[in-house]
This record gives structure tokens, C-alpha cells and sequence, in this order.
């Protein structure tokens, strides 16, 4: 398949490694700050990974405030999801890129060291992120795997703004490499930056304090190295991030607490909801989430920030 929107027989990017190492741009391009502005994306993501998931982004979508949705192409409810983003236009899908806890897009054959015999990723976090980072054939198999989920993206859904990652793989050392480069072939514009201002959060719900003092150094790092990276090929992120630290722990008090503090420019609240259809349960955390996203005092609230809800597609075009 052609690179969506690039010409057949298009040149590839020089390697990031290199142009980054000659000092091209220092910080990825971001929402314009303007005076007194502020936009928020509400984003969901494990879009098609159930029908649960489906019917949670849809009604949060419908009657409630989110704006966009990540797309996992290899999930059981893909087929379904589509078929949602082709009844609601002004829900901008993008690709929530699997390389861990998932399933491939290519299976055991192609993907033979790195998935197992059903075509599924391995579960943990750190022992995929170490084999990545120290496996030559792993990151050449991957490059073939993340190909493979843009243009079955790109299938499923005809266009492709944006791209996240399942638990935020795509900041990776190893993915991020590959990744950005990707991106820039087939004109992906923006990508998700996954740095949260970790003290606010703080302020707002000090559970969990070790493991978002942890995450908070790591993603820092991780995220500083993408950003520089997107900054090369002018891919757009936005200015600040919530939901990273707090995933499945939101509540009505953290959310509206973060909404009354939302800074100036475009902040990505992003959320993981789902909800009861008759078949396996959702979680009770993702169940609430659904209830967040369409809570009459939450919008209030927004409006009250004098804060403008908007997608990705709008990012890009602004």
C-alpha cells in the first residue's frame, strides 16, 4: 500500500538517530498558546478490544465529551469499531500501536521470537521492553508488525491522524526509533507525548504515590527522547497530558480538580471506558469512567475553564 498521503516511489526519511545527532529542532511542534486559550481532547483508547470497550466509547462519545478514540487492529471487536467510526464522523480514531499484553497484526509466522504460537505479545512489560532494546531481529520484526498495524488502520478506517501506544510502548526507545520514522513516511501528523504534570496529580490524589513518583521518572525521560525525535519531521503533540498516572483509579474529584487547573494551550485527557452489554463484565473502574465522560457537571465544569473541547484532526489543521 502507498504511504497515505505520499506519493509512490517517495524517498525514506534519513534515520532520526542521525538528524537528531546533528541538531535539528529541539522540541516537537505544539498547540498555539493563544492568549487566554485552552482546548482539551478527551481521548479513549482500546478502542476494539471488546465489545464492552465499543459500546463504552460510544456512549461516552454520543452523550458525553470525548472527542477521539485509539484503534487496536488487532482486537477481538475491530470490525465492529470501524463500523462506529463510520457512524460518527467527528470521532477521530487513531491507532493504539500493541506490543505488549496484545494481539499482532502478522501472527507466529512472520512475528516467530516475539509472539507466541497464537500471535500474541508477551505479557510483560519489562521482559518485551528489554528483548527490544536488546535484540537486532526483534526490532527488524517489529518494524514489519507496526507497518502492518498502520495499514490495517489504514484499511479499517481510511485516514490515520494520530498514534498512541497500549500502556505507552510507543515511547520506547526501541518502537519510538521505528515508530517516528513510520510516521513521517505515511504523513501521520501527530502523536501522543505521554508526560503528565506529575505534581498536580499529586495534589489531586496522592494513592499510588511510589508507583507515580516512578512512572513520572521514567515517562520524563522517555518522553523528552520523543519529543526531540517528532520534532524533526514536524509531528504535532499536544501541550500537556492527563491520565497516565491515574489510569483506573479516576474519579469525579480528580477529574473536575485537574479540569479547574488545566493550563493554557490543548491539554489530552485520555481514559480507558467500557460498559455492560449483556456479555463479560467490564470493570467497575472502566464502568465509572463511562459515567465521567457523561456527567452533566463534568462538561459544566469544562465550560466553566472556558475550555474548548476539540480533536486531533483539529490539532493538525490549527
Amino acid at each position: 500500500m502507498t504511504p497515505s498521503g505520499a506519493t509512490a516511489g517517495s524517498t525514506r526519511p534519513d534515520s532520526i538517530a542521525g538528524r537528531v545527532t546533528r541538531g535539528v529542532a529541539a522540541e516537537a511542534p505544539r498547540a498555539s498558546r493563544r492568549a487566554g486559550a485552552r482546548a482539551v481532547i478527551v481521548t479513549s483508547d482500546d478502542f476494539g478490544a471488546s465489545a464492552e470497550a465499543n459500546a463504552g466509547i460510544l456512549r461516552a462519545h454520543r452523550d458525553g465529551i470525548l472527542t477521539a478514540a485509539s484503534l487496536m487492529v488487532a482486537g477481538a471487536a475491530r470490525g465492529e469499531a470501524a463500523e462506529i467510526a463510520r457512524d460518527c464522523p467527528n470521532l477521530d480514531v487513531g491507532l493504539h500501536l500493541v506490543v505488549c499484553m496484545g494481539a499482532s497484526v502478522l501472527g507466529a509466522e512472520r512475528l516467530r521470537g516475539i509472539v507466541d504460537g497464537a500471535g500474541r505479545f508477551g505479557d510483560n512489560p519489562v521482559a518485551c521492553g528489554m528483548r527490544y532494546f536488546f535484540s537486532r531481529r526483534a526490532r527488524v520484526l517489529l518494524r514489519d508488525e507496526i507497518r502492518a498495524q498502520i495499514e490495517a488502520h489504514l484499511r479499517l478506517i481510511g485516514r490515520l491522524d494520530h498514534i498512541d501506544g497500549h500502556l505507552n510502548f510507543h515511547v520506547h526507545p526501541a518502537i519510538a526509533d521505528i515508530l517516528v520514522e513510520l510516521c513521517a513516511e505515511y504523513r501521520v501528523p501527530a502523536m501522543r507525548i505521554p508526560r503528565e504534570p506529575v505534581f498536580t496529580t499529586l495534589r489531586l490524589a496522592r494513592d499510588h504515590l511510589s508507583r507515580k513518583l516512578v512512572e513520572a521518572v521514567i515517562f520524563r525521560a522517555l518522553s523528552r527522547r520523543t519529543r526531540r525525535m517528532l520534532a524533526v519531521y514536524g509531528i504535532r503533540t499536544t501541550d500537556w497530558l492527563f491520565g497516565l498516572h491515574q489510569t483506573g483509579n479516576m474519579s469525579a474529584d480528580y477529574l473536575l480538580g485537574v479540569i479547574r487547573r488545566l493550563p493554557l494551550g490543548v491539554t489530552e485527557l485520555y481514559f480507558h471506558p467500557a460498559w455492560d452489554i449483556g456479555g463479560a463484565t467490564p470493570s467497575a473502574a472502566a464502568r465509572h469512567e463511562v459515567e465521567l465522560l457523561t456527567n452533566a457537571a463534568v462538561r459544566a465544569a469544562l465550560e466553566g475553564a472556558d475550555a474548548r473541547l476539540t480533536n486531533f484532526a483539529e490539532l493538525i489543521r490549527s
